[in-house]
C-alpha cells in the first residue's frame, strides 16, 4: 500500500505543466493543486481500483498519454491567452505532445500485427494421436453439468441464515480426495451485506461425478474474499503484498481436507503487455489473508489449475490462426482452424485424464469467415494441461462431429421435451471418441445423460444415471458399429462359456433386446437381434459363448455372441 502511494505521488508530477511559463502566471499557477490532486485520483484509480501492476511496461503504457496530452493543452492554451509568448516554441510543444500520442497510438493498433510468430511460439502447441488420450475410468468421468451444479448450490443456499445477504460465486470443477466436485464459495451480495457481515459464510460442493449425491455446504469464516471492499478485497489484499506481479485469474480451491483456499494466478507480460505468461500462484488463506508464493514447479498436489481458462482460451486460438505467420492468416489460410463456439461461459470446459488431472478442453473446425454457417465436424481437439500449460492437438480426430453437433443431436433427441443441453466433453470411452452432453430442463435441472460417439452420429445413448447412460451406449457401440470395439485400458475383452439360467426378450424401438442370465454370472448379458438374429431363439439351458468389454457394469452388453 505504501509503495502504491508512493508512486502515484511521484507520477502526479506528470500532470503538471512542463513549460516554465505556468508557473510564473497566476491565470495558470492557480490551476496547478487541482492538476496535481487529479494526477493522484487517477494515480489512486489505477493502482487501487483497477488494481494494475506497478511495473515500467504498465506505468509507461497508463502514463505516456497523459504526457502527450498535457503537451497539447499546455502549449495551445499559452498561445492563446499569452501573446508574448513564441508560436514556434508553441507549436514545438504541442506538436511533440500529438507525436506522442500518435505515436503510441499508432504503436498499439500495429504492433499485433507483429506478434503472430510469438503468440504461435507461445502457445506451443503439439500434435498428438489417440494413444496420448488414455481411457479414464467411467467412475470418475464428471456428467453434471456446471448449471446443474450451480442450480443445486443455489438451492442449498436457501438453508443460511441469511440467504439474501449473499450470492454464489464462480463454480469450478476440481478434484478432491481423488473424485471430482464442483466448488462454489459463497460470497457478499453488495457493500451494504457486506458492511453488515463479519465474515462470508463458506462453501457449498457438488458431485460431478453422480447427479443424484446429495451437496454438502461447509460453514467456514472466510474474510477475504472477492466480493469484499476495500482491505478485505481478496486482488486488493493481494496486490498490496505483491504490487509488481500480473494478476491473471482467481479461483477458490480447497485442500485435500477441506480446507478453503483462494488461488491466484500470477505471470507477466512480453510483447509489451501483449502476451501473459504463468509464472506461479499465490495461495491466500480467506480466514486469515495470510499468503504464500510458489512458483509453477513448486505448487502443492492439491491445486487443480494454475494456468486459468483464459490463458487456454487465447493460445487455443493463437495455435489456429497463427499458423504460418500473420499473412497466411488473411490471404493463404493453410490449415488454420479456430476453437468451436459452444455458447458456454467459457471457450474451453474441464475435464480430466486417466489420471484425474485437470486439462481444459475445446475443438476445433477450419477457420471459417463472419458470415459462414458454422462447421459440423471437427478438425481436431486440444488438451490444455492446466498445471504445466502444455498444449497436446488431437488432429486424428479430423471429421468426427464437433461439440456444437452433438449438443444439437442431444436436443433434437429430447425435442419433445425441450431439453437444454450443456457444455459437452470429449473423452476416449470404449476405445472410442465420446462426447458426453448433459441434458437439462429449463430450470437447470439435469434430467438426461447422453454419450454420443464423435465418428458416428447415429451411434449414442442415454439414460437418467451415468450407469444407465453408459450401458445403453455400450450396447449401441456393440450392435451398430461396423469396427470392432477396442477396448482399452479400463475395458479388457472377456470371453465366457456357460449355460442360459434365465432369459427376457421385449421390443424397444423397432428392435428386440434380449438380455439373460449365465449360470455362475451375477450379472445381467445385453444383446439386439438386429446383431444376432439368431439370438431370439435362445432358450434356458443353451450353452452359448459371449465376448465383451469387461466394464464392470451390472448390465453388460455383448460384443460377440456364439450358439
Amino acid at each position: 500500500m505504501l509503495q502504491m502511494l508512493i508512486i502515484s505521488l511521484l507520477l502526479s508530477i506528470l500532470f503538471l505543466p512542463l513549460q516554465p511559463i505556468c508557473w510564473r502566471m497566476p491565470i495558470f499557477r492557480r490551476w496547478i493543486p487541482i492538476r496535481l490532486f487529479l494526477g493522484i485520483v487517477y494515480g489512486g484509480f489505477l493502482f487501487y481500483v483497477g488494481l494494475l501492476d506497478q511495473s515500467v511496461a504498465a506505468i509507461i503504457t497508463a502514463y505516456l498519454p497523459i504526457l502527450g496530452l498535457n503537451l497539447m493543452i499546455d502549449n495551445t492554451l499559452i498561445f492563446m491567452f499569452v501573446k508574448t509568448f513564441r508560436k514556434k516554441q508553441a507549436t514545438m510543444g504541442a506538436a511533440t505532445g500529438l507525436l506522442i500520442i500518435v505515436g503510441f497510438g499508432l504503436f498499439w493498433l500495429l504492433q499485433p500485427f507483429f506478434l503472430a510468430d510469438a503468440k504461435f511460439n507461445m502457445a506451443n502447441g503439439e500434435e498428438v494421436t489417440v494413444e496420448e488420450l488414455n481411457p479414464v475410468n467411467e467412475e470418475y468421468i464428471p456428467v453434471v453439468s456446471r448449471s446443474y451444479a450451480e442450480y443445486r448450490s443455489d438451492v442449498l443456499m436457501g438453508q443460511l441464515d441469511n440467504p439474501a445477504f449473499y450470492n454464489l460465486g464462480d463454480t469450478r470443477i476440481q478434484r478432491v480426495n481423488d473424485a471430482l466436485y464442483w466448488i462454489t464459495p459463497i460470497e457478499y451480495d453488495g457493500f451494504f451485506r457486506w458492511y453488515r457481515s463479519s465474515h462470508a459464510p463458506g462453501y457449498i460442493m457438488v458431485s460431478a461425478e453422480n447427479p443424484r449425491e446429495e451437496p454438502e455446504m461447509v460453514l467456514t469464516e472466510m474474510t477475504y474474499v472477492p466480493s469484499a471492499f476495500f482491505h478485505e478485497n481478496l486482488e486488493r489484499h493481494v496486490r498490496s503484498q505483491y504490487p509488481d506481479v500480473l494478476m491473471l485469474d482467481t479461483t477458490f480451491e480447497i485442500d485435500g481436507e477441506g480446507n478453503p483456499y483462494y488461488i491466484v494466478s500470477y505471470g507477466h507480460y512480453t510483447e509489451f503487455r501483449r502476451v501473459a505468461d504463468v509464472d506461479g500462484v499465490i495461495i491466500v488463506d480467506p480466514a486469515t489473508g495470510e499468503t504464500e508464493q510458489y512458483e509453477k514447479e513448486a505448487v502443492p498436489e492439491w491445486v487443480n489449475r494454475i494456468y486459468p481458462p483464459s490463458i487456454a482460451e487465447e493460445r487455443n486460438e493463437w495455435f489456429g490462426i497463427y499458423k504460418q505467420g500473420m499473412i497466411n492468416r488473411f490471404f493463404g489460410r493453410e490449415g488454420l482452424t479456430e476453437p468451436t463456439a459452444w455458447g458456454a461461459v467459457d471457450s474451453v470446459t474441464g475435464v480430466v485424464d486417466a489420471d484425474l488431472k485437470l486439462n481444459w478442453f475445446t475443438d476445433h473446425m477450419r477457420l471459417q469467415n463472419e458470415d459462414q454457417e458454422a462447421s459440423r465436424s471437427m478438425v481436431g481437439f486440444t488438451m490444455f494441461d492446466a498445471r504445466t500449460g502444455e498444449l497436446h492437438y488431437f488432429r486424428d480426430a479430423s471429421g468426427s462431429l464437433n461439440g456444437r453437433t452433438a449438443m444439437d443431436l442431444a436436443e433434437r433427441t429430447f425435442r419433445r421435451d425441450d431439453y437444454v443441453a450443456g457444455t459437452p466433453s470429449l473423452y476416449n470411452i470404449y476405445g472410442q471418441y465420446t462426447w458426453i452432453v448433459p441434458l437439462m430442463d429449463k430450470n437447470d435441472v439435469l434430467r438426461q445423460i447422453m454419450l454420443v460417439s464423435a465418428r458416428d452420429e447415429n451411434i449414442y445413448g442415454y439414460g437418467e444415471t451415468k450407469r444407465e447412460a453408459f450401458g445403453a451406449y455400450q450396447l449401441e457401440i456393440s450392435s451398430q458399429s461396423d469396427e470392432k470395439v477396442v477396448p482399452g485400458e479400463y475395458t479388457d475383452m472377456v470371453e465366457i462359456t456357460a449355460e442360459i439360467d434365465r432369459i427376457y426378450k421385449w421390443d424397444k424401438e423397432d428392435n428386440v433386446t434380449i438380455r439373460f442370465l449365465l449360470e455362475g454370472e451375477d450379472r445381467i448379458f445385453t444383446v439386439n437381434a438386429s446383431s444376432y438374429p439368431r439370438a431370439l431363439f435362445l432358450e434356458p439351458g443353451d450353452e452359448v459363448t459371449i465376448s465383451f468389454m469387461d466394464t464392470g457394469e451390472e448390465v453388460q452388453a455383448i460384443e460377440d455372441l456364439e450358439q
